[in-house]
C-alpha cells in the first residue's frame, strides 16, 4: 500500500471524537489532493425546518513563494440551499462536475450505519479523476470509524450521548461561542445566515426524574428502564437537534440549549415538564421530573457550570419537585449563594 494513504488511514482512525474525525478527514485529504477547498456539510433539524450547515471547512491558496496558505472554517453554519448538496445526499450518490474532461468538483456522500449522514465536497483546479477511487476508499475508511465512534460517545439504554463525551462537547462548543465573539467584534461580512438573536445566551440544564429510586423499588428495573426510554424519546421530540441531550447516568439527564433568550429557554424546558408530567407511563402512571438550569459562558469551567445548574436543581427538589430554577435567577433573588468564579452572575 503507498505509504501517503497508510499513513492517512492512521491519522484518520487516530481521532477520539466525531468533531476532531471531521477535521481529520478534511485535513488528510487536503495532503492528498491538490484542492482549492474542501469541506463537510450535514442536514439539520433547528425546530422550524430542515437546514443545510456546513460544520467544517478548509480553503487552500498557493503563495507566491508557493508555500500554502490554510484558512479553517469554523461550524456550524448554515448555507443557502445548494441542490447538488441535496441530490447527492438523497440519492446517497456521487455528484460530479467537469470541464474539458477534467473532474473539477465532486460531492460524496458520507453514512452511517447505512442512513446518509453528511456529504463530503472537494473543488479543485486540477483533475480528481486519478484520485477518485483513493477518495471513495477514503469515505469508506471514515464511515466505519465514524460508526464505532459514534457508538462509543452513545448512551446504550437512550441513544443520548454519554458522560464521556460532555466535556469534550462542551469545550468545543465554548470555542464556537469564542469564535461568533470574535466574528461580531470584527464585523465579519461572510454571508452567514443564521445568526445569534440579541441577547441570547447558551444554557445548561440538568433534567432529574423525582422519585425514581421509589419507582425501581415498586416496579423493578424493568419498567424503571422503561421510563428512562420513554423520557430518552420525549426529550428528542421536545428539543432541537440542535440542542446536545445527555444521560449522565442513572435518572439524571443534561441538555445544553443553543443560543437562545433566557425567557425561550425556560418556556422551552417548561414544555418537556409538562410533556412529561401529562403523560401516562405504562404500570407506573405518573411521572415528574424536576429542572435547574444555568447559563453557559466563554470563561467558565465544565464543573463550574454544572455545579451552578445542579444548585437550582436542588432548589426545584426542595421546593415541591416538578419545577423548574434559574441559576441565575435564584442569586439574584438571594435564595442561593453564588459560587462560580470567574463569571458574571448577574449580568
Amino acid at each position: 500500500m503507498d505509504h501517503t494513504i497508510l499513513d492517512s488511514v492512521i491519522k484518520i482512525t487516530s481521532q477520539r471524537d466525531v468533531d476532531s474525525l471531521e477535521y481529520g478527514l478534511v485535513a488528510t485529504l487536503a495532503e492528498m489532493l491538490s484542492a482549492e477547498s474542501i469541506a463537510i456539510y450535514k442536514l439539520v433539524d433547528d425546530g422550524i425546518k430542515i437546514i443545510l450547515e456546513e460544520t467544517v471547512r478548509l480553503d487552500m491558496k498557493q503563495n507566491d513563494d508557493h508555500s500554502d496558505d490554510l484558512e479553517w472554517t469554523e461550524g456550524p453554519k448554515q448555507i443557502c440551499n445548494d441542490q447538488d448538496i441535496q441530490d447527492c445526499m438523497d440519492s446517497g450518490q456521487p455528484v460530479r462536475f467537469s470541464q474539458k474532461e477534467q473532474l473539477t468538483r465532486i460531492i460524496l456522500p458520507i453514512a452511517c450505519d447505512s442512513k446518509v449522514v453528511a456529504a463530503l465536497n472537494i473543488q479543485s483546479e486540477t483533475d480528481l479523476n486519478p484520485t477518485l477511487k483513493v477518495l471513495e476508499g477514503m469515505i469508506k475508511v471514515y464511515e466505519n470509524y465514524l460508526y464505532i465512534l459514534n457508538e462509543s460517545e452513545r448512551d446504550k439504554l437512550t441513544g443520548l450521548y454519554n458522560r464521556r463525551t460532555f466535556d469534550k462537547k462542551l469545550d468545543r462548543l465554548l470555542q464556537i461561542q469564542r469564535n461568533k465573539q470574535i466574528y461580531l467584534i470584527e464585523g465579519s461580512k461572510n454571508q452567514e445566515k443564521r445568526t445569534i438573536k440579541p441577547y441570547s445566551e447558551t444554557w445548561l440544564a440538568i433534567i432529574d426524574v423525582d422519585n425514581f429510586k421509589q419507582i425501581n423499588d415498586k416496579y423493578g428495573h424493568v419498567f424503571g428502564d422503561g421510563v428512562l426510554l420513554l423520557l430518552a424519546h420525549k426529550m428528542k421530540l421536545c428539543f432541537r437537534q440542535t440542542d446536545y441531550l445527555f444521560r449522565f447516568g442513572g435518572e439524571e439527564f443534561v441538555v445544553i440549549l443553543e443560543p437562545n433568550q433566557r425567557q425561550h429557554a425556560y418556556d422551552t424546558l417548561d414544555r418537556f415538564r409538562d410533556a412529561i408530567a401529562t403523560h401516562n407511563f405504562p404500570l407506573v402512571g405518573h411521572v415528574t421530573v424536576s429542572i435547574g438550569y444555568a447559563r453557559i459562558t466563554d470563561t467558565d469551567y465544565p464543573p463550574a457550570i454544572l455545579h451552578s445548574a445542579d444548585k437550582a436543581l436542588y432548589h426545584a427538589k426542595e421546593n415541591g419537585r416538578n419545577r423548574i430554577y434559574n441559576y441565575e435567577t435564584l442569586v439574584a433573588d438571594g435564595a442561593v449563594q453564588a459560587t462560580r468564579m470567574g463569571a458574571n452572575i448577574l449580568g
